[in-house]
């Protein structure tokens, strides 16, 4: 009796066993990606799209720079020989904002990527320039090229002085009504800032709430907010547009895209 009982439990354990294990590879969970492709480290990024800030010196300025191509998979005992150009929507022009010496490039055997060399001619650079580069893995060979990371665009800009850190008072007219406040603005990094209420005591003096901080970027004057989470009611999203006045005054223009709060808030510094 005892000897059929574990007879019996043998064989629902290996039901049990093979029933796990079929679960587990209709999930996905044994299954290991054996693919290999190539692609832009940095294409990743929101829109496929990174910013190189340039800070001019002089006129006959050069900088290095690199991107970085992966295989993404298993590394190969064989180099794999990449193609790389310029997509015909690229804004940027070789030999006056960038150049690119070798668009033949090869990861190495045994290895899982190559730094591309690209030189950012910024000494050409003007202000009010915007040139972006558009870069595209043409060729791999025999390797696959990632359908959604094999196009890179570079923004190349020209930094300009930024100072805005400090306390400022604020006037906010908008959906909330017309609002005086005070807010801080702290820098994060260059060109990047925190502005401790992005809705300029909107929703402090209107709603009764806590101050919704945000994140912002200056560059030359031009102030960008991108996609700010509420923090306070959750669920939505900042953005907006700003503009550093020649007076040191601050103008941003921001907006909610699910609830369409909005306002236009003019800064002044406070000095101490």
């Amino acid at each position: 009796m005892a000897t059929l009982q574990r007879i019996v439990g043998c064989v629902l354990l290996l039901g049990m066993v093979s029933w796990i294990s079929s679960c587990m590879d209709e999930s996905g969970f044994t299954i290991v990606w054996e693919g290999m492709e190539v692609e832009f480290e940095d294409a990743s990024r929101p829109n496929n799209t990174i910013r190189k800030i340039m800070t001019k010196l002089n006129d006959t300025q050069v900088d290095q720079e690199v991107v970085r191509v992966n295989l993404v998979g298993a590394q190969v005992d064989q180099p794999v020989n990449l193609l790389l150009g310029v997509d015909p929507t690229s804004t940027a022009v070789e030999g006056v904002h960038y150049r690119l010496s070798n668009p033949e490039v090869t990861i190495p055997a045994n290895s899982s990527f190559v730094d591309v060399p690209l030189e950012i001619l910024t000494g050409n650079l003007a202000n009010e320039e915007t040139p972006n580069l558009v870069l595209r893995i043409l060729d791999a060979g025999e390797t696959k090229i990632s359908t959604n990371y094999n196009q890179l665009t570079i923004e190349i800009r020209l930094s300009c002085p930024s100072d805005l850190a400090g306390t400022y008072s604020t006037v906010t007219v908008g959906t909330g009504g017309t609002v005086n406040y005070e807010v801080t603005i702290t820098e994060l990094e260059p060109f990047t800032y925190r502005i401790s209420d992005i809705t300029g005591g909107v929703y402090s003096q209107t709603f009764g709430a806590e101050d919704n901080p945000a994140v912002f970027t200056e560059l030359c004057g031009e102030i960008t907010i991108t996609d700010q989470p509420d923090l306070v009611f959750g669920g939505d999203t900042f953005n907006g547009t700003g503009r550093v006045n020649e007076d040191g005054t601050i103008r941003i223009s921001w907006r909610t895209e699910e609830s369409e709060e909005s306002g236009v808030t003019t800064l002044t510094r406070v000095v101490e």
